[in-house]
């Protein structure tokens, strides 16, 4: 007992791990107690993470069943379990699965489902599936139950099936029977999810086994498997299907909202099969024997590839080859058999790789459709085959002209062929893949096959067409079928209803009523504010659509039933956040205290806060305001409930704010709208209360804030809060309009008049009256059931009401819909939409039950009594339900038979019924309106007219319900007007003269075919009818137009024509006028182009006159006096004259937003794209069509007109018109235009538009425009068709424009463009684009080929085999600049090119590398004229004019210079003969004149003369042979001799000490640093690992290389001519030698590495600040992604950058910010900022942003200009940057305090501090640095570790200088304190006195030696030079060679890197001391001045005697 109250007495963490069971169960029952009381981020979880796995593993059965449960409930509870499942689920897995308590297992078994509800799922398979692999059958058997319940409940979404499945058949036939019974079990709940799509992966199991599966696959239940079991982020989910399954028991139907979900959850058997690869398996003769001239031959090769690509799925890949050679086969073969394996073998790749074969597809649709012409069926079923399988990855669009091509073919055969395809290829397609623009191209040519002579062509047209209506419906497809016969419509409606439908088709026939029909239980509650422990309840997602109501249009709403109140699910929602991301992100946001005072008690510390808090909201834009973020801040406590009126009043204001600032949700709605709601009736805020609401409202919808503030007001029982906001509700209605759900506002009037309040029942009479205005006498009756004192309150609140209108909306979405619907298609029906909407809201009642088949045999029973009996029950029921659906079940077609009734008195009661139909459906009636319209016309037959009258009055009720538009189809109108029935004809044509007017929308082709039979029956012989088609003139005229009605008319004869002629030229005088859409107000732009028309005036003018008259009269005509508005004076008598005068006075065209709707548009489909072969007159249509928008209506004139002089007119005028806006704004047109022209014959307007191409092009360059990739498309692949015309002139222009082109669009983009030019047959094009190509890749590189270099010259060496030489003399000099870039490489990317090809290319390789010394001699700068005009025939190295042209004409002309690169010198290093490998001859440089008075040098020190030095030695003045010789000499650096290295060195060493010599090596640079990087490569990864090669020759030639390096970065002009490039690889090879341990064990391997540093910095230094700059961040991109990279590597790379951002504010100035953002752009577009919470370390990132943050610091808001070059517009730099200006706006921000800020600290890059000097104090302790310091003072604290902790708080100090030691300190004593000073002052000096003995003994090993420092022969020490050299600077004084330098406070290896980085110009920066190999080894000796050294070293030659 003793021992039991002693444990009882721990606490709880202490029970659980207590070696007593006993004690453990009860801990383990108090921790479970603790967990389910306390709150999900409760501290008390904290300990127990480490704990929980030991629990689950527990000795005792008892206390480990216990212990279970204990997890269970930490799983459930704590916030911080999710970070315990790697640990937890071992345990499980191993002891609880395989427990022998059932409770154990059953725990273990639901603490897994807890850890995948809290998205733990990948874990948990994983660890399941190793469980699977246990050789424990209890352990298998465990987690094969695990799986399945796993599965069962959360569903294959989530537990992923595919990696179980490969599992399935080893534990199909385990040895343990319980594994294979569990297993099926397992086989069948996947087959429950999947489907059959499981049981291909299955197929291989044993026939019994598989049999038995195949019994329970049967015995499933035949529903969809449904989710029940959820993840906390799918409770929404969950809620969703509760509620469907609510209304399911409820009766309600709510299955249809998932039908078009079902689809997309069901699992291809493609996603679950393993990829194989094929390609690196074809055999390697199969392109020999492909081409083999025996067929058995070509016949074996294709089985091969048979054999390998039949498999259901295949690796994707370059298939270019194999199907180009099956294309061949294909299409050429004689062979049917090999045709038929051929487009076999293209069928398994389609299939196999499916998406993968997009790039062939077209082509292999092309080669199969002219193939088609084969007639075995055997061939034709393997084409069917591929094709198909080919469209599946391209779709229609791509092969539209194609198919239209073979459907106007002459063989009979591809024309059905073609026509079956499309059949089969519409059966696929869905609404939106087969829009109206691919519907109008294909149905053009079908509806002339379908009159072919051929049957099967026929049935085959007939079939594609019945199949497009099936999938678009046959409204859209009759308005192209408008010209074929009734008969044939017929046909096609016959094949449209047998045809089937693969693809999923969008229901356009649906009846509407089933669209508008109200399912509110199956709709989701919105989220609610996550109360405590409801983690579960924030959605992890936002919804698709995130996009507020107001840009619904009104075209949107009509179809979806309601405008004014769009759906749930269209309303702004967003994802809830957590409560901490809420906290840090307003922290973030608000400065200072804000926060703190918002929560304050004191109200004016509140009031100060709230000032604040608005202030900063004001100055924020849309994009930043974080709404969710500041509306949680400002609800916290007091809140909205703050007992300060001021306080409140301005958090109010700020919510008005926030909803018009921001983007405003539904669920930042419901966290303040309760509150909200409570302050309505308070007396100072109760106003901006309501306009929080309104404000809501406008953000969200009226629906969604009316429906939730009233429900909220009177749920909260406060009866002046219940008044106000139904007055609210009242007022909002009249400025928001009537856009509110009438259910539940009825509701809750219907509660009002029930208050015993009487305020808020007289607002609820006030709320009644308002709907009034909208809804009319209707709404009266929804109160009918109510008391008649009621309804007398009701009526005299109607009465006041009565006679007033609705007001207009002025809030909400009506200025914005009006605008954005401004020239909408649909925009004209927004009248009868508002009706429509009111009358949608009433509710109504559905009587299909009531319309039983009974009821309707009765109304067609024979005996008239019982017809009679059955329509009195229809009018009974209506009578009762004054409101209906329009599901009314078969009545419209029982009425349309009555209304033809014998019996008359039956006729009238029909009509009456439909009348009260027409009443009670509202619209919903116009889904009937096809079905009884045309009883209505068989009544107008009637002789009685009360009959007539009833029908007319009947029919105006249901057009009032419909519109005009349905009444004419299926030539409803046209079937009956042309009946000859006298009373149909009167009747019919009055109501239509009557309602045609005001009719919108018809459809021209009915109204057309109506044309004949009105003009027919002017000559009626009855006068009524005669009247009435005269009547109906005008109206039809208004639809028609009067030249398609004159045109009817002139088929007439005689004098009918004449009469009817007559009558139409008297209608037309009658015509209103066309009515026009008000003017926008003018805008700056608008206001812009007015006044460029007086500017322009003249021009126009002239234009415009010009050729029409002698030039005398054209001045007399300027010369004359004009009018007020600018017209001229003389003004002919006709108004068309006026008008012209007035477009005239107009600017040619102006300045708009129209381009945007323009992409978008063709984006998606509906206009035509821009591409055809030959312009037809529908693209010639368009364009003109959107230029009228843009153009003025003279200049329009001459743009479209016939005769080409006015076309060079227009010319002339775009050449003289000067507003850059306006051409910018409809460049895409301007192009466009062009293009058209390069279609003319004539030579002088194609002349004259490239002219001005040239200039449009030189004036988009200036304006820093970049041409879109939707501009680019539309005109280049046609300005390149000029580059092959004939006109030497022409291909002048075109090239000129090529060149102009690339500085607006890239370079790459075009090299792809003129790629694709040589696929012509037109040789003159091939010679030029290829030439063009080889200019593209001599200016600006290799890496310009697109798609890749590989491809791009594999294209380009298909033309070597040309038969016209320039061609082939093109292509070879194309791939020969490849070769001078790549070298070697290039025969490896040009892939397998036939013998003859190959010998030519080699051959002109040869050639030009024997002329290249000679052709490179650098000349005097060429003349402009040469530089810009390539010659005809090129030839690689003779005159590029690119490098004969100074650097600053190049840069002149915009055409960037091209890299100095030659053929011999290549990246990739060859293996040399070791054999002529000797040791080198060091070359001394005039040492000797310095060592001469007591050494003699050996005379073999000399260095031997040399062709090449003695060029170098020459006059300056000759740079024809300087150049060849720097060639040369730079030629030898990268030799694989080491003396060869040295000698070239020492040469150039001597160039660079003459300044005029140093001069010649500007164009030589980026070759000699390349060279440089090769050697320093080539020593590393060579030389070191050779053991015939002497260290002392590596180490000499070490010296040599960094030597000259230094030399030529001390010369600005060099240094800056340095690429970025050649830069990170010079870098990346020095960083590596850096880090290189070999070079520690070499004698002078520190100071190598010490020179190595000195070098990396004076290149940061030094080099171009762009060029640098962009190299090290692509080399830190690199580092990243390479897994290889060390952290030290790395640590150098950003050093070296953080060197470059100290530099920003000095070298700004010279940057080119548009480079340096674009690399920046790419590192964060890699590695995005949410990325790096996983990574070890964010340094890089910080360090990126850092760069940032010193670019926006010293160019300001000017830094937002230099985006252009980033594709993506609102990326993570622009975001960064707009932040940063906000921020530096305010306060200064140190750079340099961000680039030393603790690594593991905060993750923001700028922290404000005042900049006065001084530092800003110890640094608050992070999470990490506070563990390591308790972990030292623990040490500290312990006898046996204090030294060891006293160490390691001397190294914390060192590795953390800033970090506060006070929290550890003020705990202990003043001995204590003590005690740890004098112990780190005692480790401090015992460091010293190490680091001071090892650097004095390193100061003994001497400086760096200059490139011939050491000789070759053995016998002379090196020491000896330096021991010399020490006396010669004793003698001249220059210092004590004896004097030690002061040894510093500390070691070297702890002063971080960028101290050193950033120090003095003067101070050599110590890179190389922190990367030493070895952590014992002392650091390097004092930085010594190496400038200081040189100049010392000349002043001693000159001082010394020689």
């Amino acid at each position: 007992m003793g021992d039991e109250s002693e444990w009882m007495k721990l606490p709880t963490e202490e029970k659980c791990v207590h070696k007593a069971w006993k004690a453990r169960v009860a801990g383990y029952e108090d921790a479970i107690k603790a967990f389910k009381m306390a709150d999900e981020k409760s501290p008390i979880f904290g300990p127990y993470m480490g704990l929980v796995k030991k629990f689950v593993m527990d000795s005792n059965a008892i206390s480990q069943e216990k212990g279970a449960e204990v997890v269970l409930s930490f799983v459930q509870n704590a916030a911080v379990a999710t970070k315990t499942a790697g640990e937890v689920l071992p345990g499980i897995i191993q002891k609880c699965l395989s427990a022998t308590r059932a409770k154990t297992k059953q725990t273990g078994i639901e603490i897994i489902m807890a850890y995948i509800e809290i998205e733990k799922q990948e874990i948990v398979e994983e660890e399941l599936i190793k469980g699977l692999e246990n050789k424990n059958p209890k352990v298998v058997v465990g987690c094969i139950i695990t799986l399945r319940e796993a599965l069962s409940g959360f569903g294959n979404k989530i537990i992923t099936a595919k990696p179980i499945v490969k599992l399935l058949p080893k534990l199909l036939e385990d040895r343990d029977k319980n594994v294979r019974e569990e297993t099926k079990k397992l086989t069948v709940e996947i087959y429950r999810w999947v489907g059959p799509a499981f049981k291909p992966q299955i197929a291989n199991l044993k026939p019994v086994l598989l049999q038995e599966l195949e019994a329970e696959f049967e015995n499933l239940p035949k529903e969809k498997a449904q989710q029940t079991m959820f993840l906390r982020s799918q409770q929404d989910l969950k809620a969703k299907l509760e509620a469907q399954a609510a209304a399911r028991e409820e009766g309600g139907d709510v299955e249809e909202d998932d039908d078009d979900a079902e689809p997309e959850e069901e699992l291809d058997p493609y996603d679950m099969m393993t990829a194989v690869e094929v390609i690196s398996k074809v055999p390697k003769d199969y392109f020999d024997k492909i081409e083999a001239k025996k067929w058995q031959e070509r016949k074996e090769a294709l089985d091969a590839v048979f054999k390998l690509v039949d498999n259901p799925k295949l690796e994707n890949g370059d298939y270019h080859d194999i199907v180009k050679t099956l294309k061949k086969v294909v299409s050429k073969d004689t062979n049917v058999m090999l045709v038929t394996l051929g487009a076999k073998c293209l069928a398994c790749i389609a299939n196999g790789v499916r998406q993968g074969f997009k790039p062939h597809a077209a082509g292999v649709i092309q080669t199969i459709l002219e193939k088609f012409k084969e007639k075995k069926p055997t061939v034709v079923a393997a084409l069917r085959e591929a094709i198909d399988a080919a469209f599946i990855s391209c779709g229609l669009d791509p092969v539209c002209e194609d198919i239209v091509e073979a459907l106007g073919n002459k063989n009979p055969s591809i024309k059905a062929e073609t026509a079956s395809f499309l059949a089969r290829s519409f059966s696929k397609c869905t609404m939106q893949t087969l829009p109206k623009k691919l519907l109008k191209m294909f149905c053009a040519p079908l509806c002339k096959t379908i009159n072919d002579t051929v049957p099967d062509v026929r049935e085959a047209s007939f079939k594609a067409l019945g199949t497009a209506m099936k999938v678009v419906g046959e409204k859209p497809l009759m308005p192209f079928l408008a010209d074929v016969e009734t008969i044939k419509q017929g046909k096609i409606k016959e094949a449209c209803e047998n045809a089937e439908v693969v693809g999923k088709k969008s229901k356009p026939s649906a009846p509407k009523a089933e669209a508008t029909k109200a399912a509110p239980a199956a709709k989701a509650a919105p989220a609610k504010a996550p109360a405590k422990g409801a983690a579960a309840a924030r959605p992890k997602t936002a919804p698709a659509k995130a996009g507020g109501p107001p840009k619904a249009k009104p075209g949107a709403a009509k179809k979806g039933g309601k405008k004014g109140a769009p759906p749930k699910e269209g309303l702004p929602t967003e994802q809830i956040l957590g409560d901490d991301t809420v906290d840090e992100k307003a922290e973030a946001l608000l400065p200072g205290a804000t926060l703190t005072n918002l929560t304050n008690a004191n109200w004016k510390l509140r009031l100060e806060g709230m000032e604040k808090f608005k202030e900063v909201v004001g100055f924020m834009s849309r994009e930043e305001i974080l709404c969710q973020v500041f509306v949680r801040t400002l609800i916290k406590k007091p809140g909205l409930k703050d007992g300060n009126f001021q306080v409140l009043k301005l958090k109010l204001e700020l919510l008005h704010m926030l909803a018009k600032k921001s983007r405003f949700t539904v669920q930042s709605v419901e966290f303040v709208l309760k509150d909200i709601v409570d302050k309505l009736a308070d007396g100072k805020n109760g106003a901006g209360a309501k306009e929080a609401l309104s404000c809501m409202a406008e953000a969200t919808s009226l629906e969604h804030i009316c429906a939730e503030a009233t429900k909220a007001a009177f749920d909260q029982k406060n009866p002046k809060n219940q008044a106000e906001a139904l007055n609210w509700a009242s007022q909002a209605i009249r400025e928001f309009g009537f856009k509110v759900n009438l259910k539940p506002l009825l509701i809750i009037i219907k509660n009002a008049f029930g208050a015993t309040n009487p305020a808020v029942r007289t607002a609820a009479y006030a709320l009644v009256g308002t709907i009034y205005l909208y809804m009319g006498p209707q709404i009266r009756s929804f109160f009918e059931s109510e008391k008649p004192a009621l309804l007398q309150q009701i009526d005299a609140e109607i009465e006041k009401v009565k006679d007033d209108k609705p007001p207009a909306a002025i809030r909400g979405q009506t200025a914005g819909e009006e605008e954005a619907d401004e020239g909408d298609e649909d925009a004209e029906g927004g009248d009868e939409d508002n009706a429509v909407n009111i009358a949608d809201l009433v509710p109504r009642t559905d009587i299909s039950d009531k319309i039983t088949e009974a009821l309707l045999e009765e109304c067609a029973d024979k005996n008239w009594k019982i017809r009679r009996d059955g329509l009195d029950k229809i009018v009974a029921i209506l009578n009762e339900n004054k409101f209906i659906t329009g599901n009314i079940g078969g009545l419209p077609e029982a009425l349309k038979t009555r209304l033809a009734d014998s019996n008359k008195i039956l006729v009238g009661t029909a009509l009456t019924i439909c009348q009260t139909l027409a009443t009670s459906m509202g619209p919903h009636a116009k889904q009937h309106v096809k079905t009884i319209a045309p009883g209505f016309l068989v009544v107008l037959k009637e002789s009685k007219p009360n009959l007539r009258t009833s029908a007319i009055a009947t029919m105006n009720l249901w057009l009032e319900q419909s519109n005009l538009a349905m009444w004419f189809d299926n030539e409803l109108m046209t079937d009956n007007i042309k009946i000859e029935n006298p009373n149909l004809k009167t009747e019919l044509l009055g109501w239509l003269a009557e309602k045609l007017p005001s009719a919108k929308n018809l459809p021209a082709p009915e109204v057309q075919q109506c044309i004949p039979f009105v003009l027919a029956a002017l000559e009626h012989r009855d006068a009524g009818v005669r009247q009435k088609a005269q009547d109906a003139l005008m109206p039809f005229m208004i639809h028609a137009g009067y030249e398609k009605m004159a045109k009817a008319a002139a088929k007439l004869k005689g004098s009918s024509n004449t009469k009817a002629m007559e009558l139409l030229d008297k209608a037309r005088t009658a015509l209103p006028a066309k009515p026009t859409k008000a003017k926008a107000k003018p805008t700056a732009k608008a206001a812009a182009a007015h006044t460029a028309k007086v500017d322009l005036k003249a021009v126009m003018n002239d234009e415009m006159d010009s050729g029409s008259g002698p030039a005398p009269t054209q001045k007399a005509a300027q010369n004359k006096p004009k009018s007020k508005l600018g017209l001229k004076s003389k003004a002919p008598p006709a108004s068309s004259k006026k008008k012209k005068e007035e477009e005239d006075t107009s600017a040619p065209m102006v300045a708009n937003s129209l381009k945007d709707n323009r992409i978008s548009d063709e984006k998606k489909l509906k206009v035509l794209k821009w591409n055809f072969t030959t312009p037809r007159e529908e693209f010639v249509d368009q364009l003109r069509d959107q230029m009228e928008k843009s153009f003025s209506a003279g200049f329009m004139e001459q743009l479209f007109h016939k005769d080409f002089k006015q076309h060079i007119k227009a010319v002339e005028t775009f050449m003289k018109f000067q507003d850059s806006a306006a051409v910018l704004a409809n460049i895409d047109l301007i192009l466009k235009w062009m293009t058209l022209r390069f279609f003319d014959t004539n030579p002088s307007v194609l002349l004259k538009a490239l002219e001005y191409l040239q200039s449009l092009f030189v004036l988009l360059a200036d304006e820093d425009y970049h041409l879109s990739e939707f501009e680019a498309s539309a005109f280049i692949p046609y300005l390149i068709l000029k580059v092959g015309e004939k006109n030497d002139k022409m291909r002048k222009d075109v090239r000129t424009i090529f060149k102009l082109m690339c500085k607006v669009y890239p370079a790459s983009k075009m090299f792809n463009y003129i790629l694709t030019g040589i696929t012509t047959k037109n040789s003159k094009q091939k010679m030029e684009c290829l030439e063009e190509l080889g200019c593209l890749i001599e200016v600006y590189g290799i890496n310009v080929c697109q798609p890749s270099p590989a491809a791009a010259l594999k294209q380009m060496a298909t033309q070597i085999s040309e038969r016209d030489n320039n061609v082939r003399s093109a292509a070879l000099n194309s791939i020969v600049t490849a070769y001078q870039i790549l070298g070697d490489t290039t025969y490896k990317y040009l892939g397998k090119i036939n013998e003859k090809d190959m010998s030519m290319l080699e051959e002109r390789i040869k050639r030009t590398a024997k002329s290249r010394p000679a052709s490179q001699d650098i000349k005097e700068p060429a003349p402009a004229e040469n530089v810009k005009e390539r010659p005809k025939s090129r030839e690689i190295g003779n005159n590029r004019p690119t490098k004969s042209a100074p650097p600053s004409e190049n840069r002149g002309g915009g055409i960037p210079q091209p890299k100095k690169r030659t053929g011999e010198f290549q990246l990739e290093l060859d293996e040399p003969d070791r054999s002529q490998i000797q040791m080198p001859e060091l070359v001394e440089h005039d040492i000797d004149e310095i060592l001469n008075d007591t050494v003699h040098l050996p005379e073999r020190k000399s260095r031997p003369p040399s062709p090449s030095s003695k060029l170098l030695g020459r006059p300056s003045g000759n740079n024809v042979d300087a150049a060849s010789a720097i060639n040369l000499v730079v030629s030898q650096v990268a030799s694989h001799d080491i003396t060869s290295s040295i000698q070239a060195l020492a040469q150039i060493d001597e160039v660079l000490k003459d300044d005029v010599k140093s001069e010649l090596l500007v164009s030589h640079m980026d070759q000699l640093l390349l060279m440089c990087s090769i050697k320093l490569k080539m020593i590393y990864t060579k030389h070191m690992g050779e053991e015939q090669t002497s260290k002392e020759d590596m180490l000499s030639l070490y010296r040599c290389l960094l030597a000259t390096m230094l030399e030529l970065f001390k010369h600005n002009s060099l240094a800056k001519e340095a690429t970025s490039g050649v830069l990170k690889d010079l870098v990346y090879h020095l960083i590596t030698i850096l880090l290189d341990t070999r070079l520690t064990s070499l004698d002078d391997g520190p100071q190598v590495v010490r020179s190595v540093n000195v070098m990396v910095v004076k290149i940061v230094e030094r080099s171009n600040p762009t060029e640098i700059m962009t190299a090290l961040i692509r080399l830190l991109h690199e580092c990243i992604a390479s897994e290889t990279c060390s952290p030290k590597f790395m640590e150098l790379i950003l050093k070296c950058l953080w060197k470059t951002a100290r530099m920003l504010p000095n070298m700004v100035n010279e940057l080119d910010l548009d480079s340096v953002l674009l690399e920046l752009h790419n590192f964060l577009k890699a590695y995005p900022s949410h990325t790096w919470k996983d990574m070890p370390s964010d340094t890089p990132l910080r360090t990126i942003k850092t760069i940032l943050h010193s670019l926006a610091k010293a160019t300001g808001p000017k830094i937002l200009n230099h985006l252009s070059q980033i594709p993506t517009p609102n990326g993570e730099v622009e975001t960064y940057l707009r932040k940063v200006l906000k921020t530096v706006g305010g306060s200064t921000v140190s750079d340099t305090n961000t680039l030393n800020s603790e690594r593991n600290g905060d993750e923001r890059i700028t922290t404000p501090r005042k900049d006065n000097g001084k530092t800003n104090g110890n640094k608050k302790l992070t999470k990490t640095t506070h563990d390591m310091l308790a972990e030292i003072f623990k040490k500290i604290g312990s006898k046996e570790n204090t030294r060891e902790g006293l160490n390691d708080l001397f190294d914390f100090k060192l590795k953390y200088p800033d970090a506060d030691l006070d929290p550890f300190l003020k705990k202990s004593s003043q001995f204590f304190q003590s005690y740890i000073e004098r112990g780190l002052k005692n480790i401090d000096m015992e460091r010293q006195s190490k680091t001071g003995s090892e650097m004095s003994t390193s100061s003994s090993n001497g400086s760096i030696g200059g490139p011939t420092a050491s000789s070759t022969d053995s016998d002379i020490n090196p020491q000896t030079y330096m021991e010399r050299l020490k006396v010669l600077r004793a003698r001249c004084g220059l210092d004590n060679a004896q004097a030690v330098p002061d040894v510093p406070s500390l070691p070297a290896k702890v002063e971080p890197m960028l101290s050193s980085v950033s120090s003095n110009a003067n101070t050599m920066p110590q890179l190389g001391s922190s990367v030493k190999a070895e952590p014992n080894q002392a650091p390097s000796s004092a930085p010594a001045n190496v400038d200081d050294l040189r100049k010392r070293l000349e002043r001693i030659k000159k001082k010394v005697p020689h």
